[in-house]
């Protein structure tokens, strides 16, 4: 199975912003929760084991060619089904904010052209970032003289979209869409924008220990640039951010390097690499330490492969939990 990511028409909504690359970047770097958030019945299907291969150059083969002056992010994304089929899944995020009376007859272009190239089934899908209610593409229709055709294709559209159920979502995709609706909600207001910003990065990212490494990682970048706000009100969350982080998990430490980082994106970054780090070597973390004293081997074991998913170095582990290098190793086979 291949995935074709097509990007139409880029709109600035903020001075410098690149949606089309945001939403390039978020779905190659997590794939396969994007298929379970927006496709759960074809992710039943796929088997991710086999492993993904992304096949830039097929795209401009099939449809880039024919879209000259476009503004297009390229993903093919081959995988494999669980009975060993390969097929073609064509993803299409259109970002414009208006309705556009030709967008299914684009639709069944591309995917005629797809079939054509690749000969085999393909699962198409239209992800609708605007809120306008009046963005509701109909399947594409052709009749000419007994030569009749009907081209249906999936569709997912923001504007339908319940954002107190997307908040409770586990999915990183529901956070990604929360701040797509956010960013049209506020396009005129920088300063509500700011209040939507530091609490999708505050309740969801930084202080959510829920959320694994690499969701929060590519959601902090896609919600700092994408969520754009002129360079004061950047300097003020990102202070507000420190203090607030500060407060609520006492085993960061914090170096002028993470004070002064030039971006939100940056910051956290840094916050992961110094604070986090430091903090758990200090053992100053409430839960770790209380795993540490009262020397649990059960916790001691589930923390080590917590932090081998981090990155940490078998020996810097085993130094951190107390326990041999065997049976570190034996730990990271096993998580």
């Amino acid at each position: 199975m291949g995935e074709v990511l097509v990007l139409e028409k880029r709109v600035i909504y903020s001075p410098g912003t690149d949606y089309d690359a945001l939403w390039k970047k978020i779905i190659s770097e997590l794939f396969e929760e994007f298929i379970l958030f927006f496709a759960p019945d074809l992710y039943e299907a796929i088997d991710f084991g086999k492993g993904i291969v992304f096949l830039e150059q097929e795209l401009h083969k099939v449809v880039i060619k024919h879209k000259k002056g476009k503004k297009i992010a390229d993903k093919i994304v081959k995988v494999s089904l669980k009975n060993g089929e390969e097929k073609y899944v064509f993803i299409h995020i259109e970002i414009q904010g208006k309705k556009d009376p030709d967008f299914s007859k684009r639709m069944f272009t591309y995917f005629y052209r797809l079939f054509d190239r690749f000969q085999e089934n393909i699962y198409s899908i239209a992800i609708l970032t605007d809120l306008s209610k009046s963005n509701n593409p109909q399947p594409f229709q052709y009749s000419f003289y007994g030569t009749e055709l009907m081209y249906r294709f999936n569709t997912y559209k923001f504007n339908e979209e319940d954002i107190p159920s997307l908040k409770k979502s586990t999915n990183p995709f529901a956070i990604a869409v929360l701040a797509g609706i956010y960013l049209h909600q506020t396009e005129k207001n920088y300063h509500k924008r700011y209040e939507v910003k530091k609490k999708l990065l505050k309740d969801f990212i930084l202080t959510n220990p829920n959320l694994k490494s690499i969701y929060a990682e590519a959601l902090f970048y896609f919600i700092d640039y994408l969520l754009y706000l002129p360079h004061e009100l950047t300097k003020q969350l990102t202070k507000d951010l420190s203090i607030n982080i500060e407060k609520e998990a006492k085993h960061m430490l914090y170096s002028e390097k993470i004070k002064e980082a030039p971006t939100l994106a940056e910051y956290f970054k840094t916050v992961r690499e110094e604070g986090f780090e430091k903090g758990i070597e200090k053992g100053i973390e409430k839960g770790i330490q209380e795993g540490i004293e009262k020397g649990k081997m059960e916790e001691k074991r589930n923390l080590a492969a917590e932090l081998l998913r981090e990155g940490f170095s078998v020996e810097k582990v085993a130094k951190i939990v107390k326990l041999s290098l065997d049976e570190v190793k034996e730990i990271g086979k096993n998580s």
